[in-house]
């Protein structure tokens, strides 16, 4: 019995030193494994720095790209606001610019209204000699007349400064250089053989027109070329169709020739009521030749005053510029002739004059004196002598 106890004993101490020996082992598998966890954390350590370090940076790089454009973006609203600001000038330099000048052509198309009865009716003044035998006669007709020839070439003068004054302050039309208003050098020989074979004002009048004309076509050609980039017209191109060109080409062209539009400007005497004329003082030659050519003294711009009005018409109303033109037509077309109505259905005779027969009259009986057939006797010795008498 003493026996198994014994080796009870023994096998219980050999238990406890495998047990002690399985402690030791769990214990340096614990302290191994804690070391292995310590270094994985350290390694997990270093790797979240090394991360947040990298965020770090890429958070800087991307916040200055931010500034950066952030930066780009505000120079260049500066820059929009000083472009605004630079057209907000210039705009407002160019709407005082067209005030002025829509001011001063309302100033021209009210002057030029005035003018037009004045000018429709200086075609019945009556033309040389008339002329010169009413101021004879009469001394107010004459005082009257230079008079009036005193405020026209005062009108012309004062329209002549004014466009002088405009075109002195124009930098783009060329100046005189002779020192004279209105007469450059280069046409001062053109000026020269005007005031020669006509008028002195007519030939101030065409050197305004000639240093003004390049100016003009210009201008006009370039408002042209921005109304067709603004409407598509220059899109069709084509230098076959006249409407195609510019305006100043088609001038040109117009004026190569313009007999034809002077004979449309210039009215007949028939059509006049001339002060001292009357039918009976022209020949017939005169009547023929005036009727078919018309008198050069006597001209017609009612066309062009027409479109004038309808101008300023569709300014003030677009709608009743139509009609008001249409009715200013119809009041001058429905100008009736002068006829004796009493005379229709054969109540008054009629004298209907042919040319052909002109100059023939029907015979008219004369009333010889009783002395004529005794004279004439005596003229061609029609008499014969009485034989003499035998005593």
């Amino acid at each position: 019995m003493g026996l198994p106890v014994k080796r009870s004993r023994k096998a219980q101490e050999s238990d406890s030193e495998f047990e002690d020996f399985d402690d030791d082992m769990d214990s340096q598998d614990l302290t191994h494994e804690e070391d292995e966890d310590d270094d994985v954390d350290e390694e997990e350590e270093g790797e979240e720095g090394e991360g947040d370090e990298g965020e770090d940076s890429g958070r800087d790089a991307v916040m200055e790209e931010l500034e950066k454009e952030y930066k780009g973006l505000k120079r260049q609203e500066i820059d929009i606001l000083k472009n605004l600001r630079s057209h907000k000038d210039e705009d407002i330099l160019k709407g005082e610019a067209v005030k002025n000048q829509k001011a001063l052509w309302d100033k021209t198309l009210e002057f030029r209204f005035l003018v037009q009865k004045a000018f429709s009716s200086s075609n019945r003044l009556p033309q040389e000699p008339i002329r010169s035998s009413f101021s004879e006669t009469d001394e107010g007709v004459g005082v009257a007349y230079s008079n009036l020839i005193t405020s026209a070439k005062k009108t012309l003068d004062s329209l002549l400064g004014l466009q002088e004054a405009l075109l002195e302050k124009n930098p783009s039309i060329a100046q005189p250089t002779d020192g004279n208003s209105g007469r450059s050098s280069k046409h001062s020989e053109a000026s020269m053989n005007l005031s020669v074979e006509g008028d002195e004002d007519w030939s101030q009048v065409s050197q305004m027109h000639m240093r003004i004309a390049a100016f003009r076509n210009k201008s006009i050609d370039k408002w042209q070329r921005k109304t067709q980039v603004t409407t598509g017209a220059a899109a069709i191109k084509g230098k076959l169709h006249a409407f195609n060109q510019n305006i100043s080409e088609q001038v040109a062209a117009y004026m190569r020739d313009p007999s034809r539009m002077i004979k449309q400007m210039q009215l007949m005497r028939s059509t006049v009521g001339i002060f001292g004329n009357g039918p009976a003082m022209e020949s017939t030659a005169e009547r023929e030749e005036s009727q078919a050519d018309g008198d050069p003294e006597l001209l017609d711009d009612s066309e062009f005053y027409q479109q004038l009005l309808k101008e300023f018409f569709e300014t003030i109303d677009p709608s009743s510029s139509d009609s008001a033109v249409y009715a200013l037509k119809r009041s001058q077309t429905k100008k009736r002739k002068v006829v004796d109505r009493r005379a229709s259905k054969s109540r008054k005779i009629r004298y209907h004059v042919h040319e052909k027969i002109v100059n023939f009259i029907a015979p008219l009986p004369m009333d010889l004196p009783p002395i004529a057939p005794k004279l004439f006797e005596n003229l061609f010795g029609l008499k014969t002598p009485k034989p003499a008498s035998v005593v």
